[in-house]
C-alpha cells in the first residue's frame, strides 16, 4: 500500500519544513489583516470580489433545472449536477444562481464540511507516508494557495479532490473502494482521466478495468438520474467552448500554471498590457515557447520509456508528471486551482537528495497565497460578497503570476529526473498495491 515504507527525514529538513509551512500560515494571517481592511481577497485571489462562490451556485441553479446541457452548455458531467441536487436547496434559485446564494446555506454549509474532512483526509494520508512531516505538508497542502482559491471560488474540485485523495492516497486498503472514489473524481474532472495513465504503463489492469467499468457505471447512473449529459452532448459543448478564442489576456494570466497566456500576451502587445518593446517581447515569447515544447518532448519521453519498464514505474512519481505537464504545457487560462492535484502527489516525495528537496520547496512556495501587483490594470467599484460591503479592488499584472508558471516548470523537470531515475533503476517498485 504504501511506496516503501515510511518516509524518513533528516532533523534539519524537518526544521526546514515546518519553517515553509510557517512562512503559509504567516502569509495566511496578512491575507485575513488585509482582508479585514479592505473587505475583499486581494492578489492572488479572484479578482471579482463580488463573484466569490459562483462556481459552486452557478452549477447549483442547473443542479436544479434540466436545461444544463441545451441552454447553459454545461461542460460538466451529470455527477456534478446530481451532488448539487442533493446538497442544495432548489427553492432558493427560482430567482436565478445570485438569487441562490444569498438563500441556500446547505450547498455552502456542505462545501465548507467537505472542505475540513479533506483536511483529515489529507494529513491521514501523509501521516502513512511518513508521520513527522503529515502536519507542515497538510498545512500547505490544505491552507495554501490552490486550495483556498478554490474554496474561495466554491469550485467543485472541493468534492472531487476527496475522492482523488481517497484513491491515490493511503486512507482505505479496499481496492474497489480506491476504483470507486477515482472513478468519482474522473467523474467529476474528466481530465484526471490523464493521472490514471501511469496504471496502464506499469500493467496494473485490475486497476485500469476496475476504474474503468465504475466510471462508467457512475457516468450512465447519474446521466439517468439527471435525465440528460449523453457524451454527443458533452461532446458538442467542449467543441462550441474550444473553438471560442478567450480575448480577455488579463483572466487568461491571472492565475495560470503555464506560460501560454503570456505568450500571447507578448505577442499580442495589448494596450495598457505592455510588458516590454516588440523585439524584447518577441524574443521572450520564443525562449518560453522552447522551455514549454523541451518540456512536454521530455515528459512524453519519459512516459514512452514507461512503456517498456513497467516494473521500474512508481505510479503516484508518474501520475506527478503527468498532471505536472498537463498544467504547465496544455492548460491556459486561470486554472491555479488544479494544482491541488499535483501538490497533493508530490508532498508525497521524501525530503532527500537536491531533486526532491527542489520540486517540494517549490511546491510549499507555490501554496503561499501572497502576490505583489507591479502593474494595475483592474479598478472596479463593487459589491463584496465575502466582506458584506461595497469595495474598490485593485488588480494587475503581479510578480506571482510570472514566478508561479517557473516554480511548477521546476517541479515538472524535477519529476523528470526522478522518473529517469525510476525508469534506469535495476529495482522495480511501484506506489499501489497491483
Amino acid at each position: 500500500m504504501v511506496e516503501s515504507g515510511r518516509r524518513a527525514v533528516g532533523r534539519s529538513g524537518l526544521t526546514a519544513e515546518w519553517a515553509l509551512a510557517a512562512f503559509v500560515i504567516t502569509a495566511l494571517a496578512f491575507v485575513v489583516w488585509r482582508f479585514n481592511q479592505d473587505g475583499y481577497l486581494g492578489q492572488p485571489f479572484y479578482y471579482r470580489a463580488d463573484k466569490s462562490l459562483m462556481d459552486l451556485y452557478t452549477p447549483a441553479l442547473w443542479a436544479n433545472d434540466a436545461g444544463a446541457y441545451v441552454r447553459w452548455h454545461s461542460l460538466y458531467p451529470p455527477l456534478s449536477f446530481v451532488y448539487l441536487k442533493f446538497t442544495s436547496v432548489g427553492r432558493c434559485y427560482a430567482l436565478g444562481d445570485l438569487a441562490g446564494r444569498g438563500c441556500d446555506s446547505l450547498a455552502r454549509a456542505t462545501l465548507v464540511v467537505v472542505y475540513l474532512i479533506n483536511i483529515v483526509l489529507v494529513w491521514a494520508s501523509y501521516r502513512v507516508s511518513d508521520a513527522r512531516t503529515a502536519i507542515p505538508r497538510s498545512i500547505a497542502m490544505c491552507l495554501g494557495l490552490p486550495m483556498l482559491y478554490t474554496l474561495e471560488r466554491g469550485n467543485l474540485l472541493i468534492p472531487c479532490f476527496s475522492c482523488f485523495v481517497l484513491g491515490y492516497g493511503d486512507v482505505i486498503r479496499s481496492r474497489i473502494l480506491r476504483w470507486l472514489a477515482l472513478a468519482l473524481s474522473m467523474n467529476f474532472k474528466p481530465y484526471l482521466g490523464l493521472v490514471a495513465l501511469p496504471f496502464i504503463l506499469t500493467r496494473r489492469w485490475a486497476w485500469v478495468v476496475g476504474t474503468g467499468i465504475l466510471t462508467v457505471t457512475v457516468y450512465v447512473a447519474t446521466m439517468w438520474i439527471y435525465g440528460s449529459g449523453d457524451p454527443l452532448e458533452l461532446i458538442t459543448n467542449e467543441s462550441r467552448y474550444a473553438v471560442t478564442a478567450s480575448k480577455d489576456h488579463f483572466a487568461d494570466l491571472y492565475y495560470a500554471t503555464s506560460y501560454w497566456p503570456l505568450i500571447r500576451l507578448l505577442q499580442a502587445w495589448p494596450q495598457g498590457l505592455v510588458l516590454a518593446s516588440p523585439t524584447v517581447s518577441l524574443a521572450w515569447s520564443w525562449t518560453l515557447t522552447a522551455i514549454l515544447r523541451m518540456s512536454q518532448v521530455a515528459a512524453i519521453g519519459c512516459v514512452i520509456v514507461g512503456l517498456f519498464r513497467p516494473g521500474a514505474t512508481e505510479v503516484r512519481r508518474l501520475g506527478a508528471l503527468v498532471a505536472a505537464v498537463s498544467i504547465t504545457a496544455f492548460t491556459t487560462g486561470s486554472a491555479g486551482y488544479a494544482q491541488i492535484f499535483l501538490l497533493f502527489l508530490v508532498l508525497f516525495e521524501p525530503w532527500r537528495g537536491p531533486t526532491r528537496i527542489t520540486i517540494l520547496v517549490a511546491s510549499y512556495l507555490l501554496c503561499v497565497p501572497l502576490d505583489y501587483v507591479f502593474l494595475p490594470v483592474r479598478h472596479d467599484h463593487l459589491y463584496s460578497f465575502l466582506g458584506d460591503r461595497t469595495v474598490t479592488t485593485n488588480f494587475g499584472l503581479s510578480i506571482g503570476q510570472l514566478l508561479r508558471p517557473a516554480l511548477l516548470l521546476a517541479v515538472q523537470w524535477g519529476l523528470i529526473s526522478l522518473n529517469v531515475a525510476d525508469l534506469l533503476s535495476p529495482r522495480a517498485q511501484s506506489a499501489l498495491e497491483a
